[in-house]
């Protein structure tokens, strides 16, 4: 990964981190690497484990975050959670949050509970 998309991607985790926790949502791990990747965040959320996947953009090039959330990251981020609970009973969920900083303040959308987008 270029060292731009990197540092726009570090930077967009810290903002929806920031909002995940103004929302309610306590932060458990960030960027927890596996041998399928890593998962941005992993939050609690009343009681739910949520494995959340942060796309951010600095421009409408390419079309929005959300678009990058593909079914294949979906799998990756399921696969890269079933390894973090290994032998875990706990509720869990997968979420996406779609950063947009073209704009000032940045926005925000939260997708609790995905599939894929």
């Amino acid at each position: 990964m270029k060292l731009f998309n990197r540092k726009t991607g570090e930077v967009g985790e810290s903002l929806a981190l920031e909002y995940l926790l103004k929302k309610g949502f306590e932060l458990v791990s960030r960027n927890y690497s596996t041998r399928f990747g890593e998962i941005d965040l992993i939050m609690r959320d009343k009681g739910v484990l949520v494995f959340v996947e942060v796309k951010t953009k600095k421009g409408l090039d390419f079309g929005r975050p959300e678009e990058m959330f593909t079914q294949s990251k979906y799998r990756k981020v399921k696969n890269m959670g079933m390894v973090y609970l290994h032998g875990k009973d706990v509720l869990c969920r997968i979420d996406m949050v779609a950063v947009d900083f073209f704009v000032d303040p940045p926005t925000f959308r939260h997708y609790p509970n995905v599939i894929f987008l």
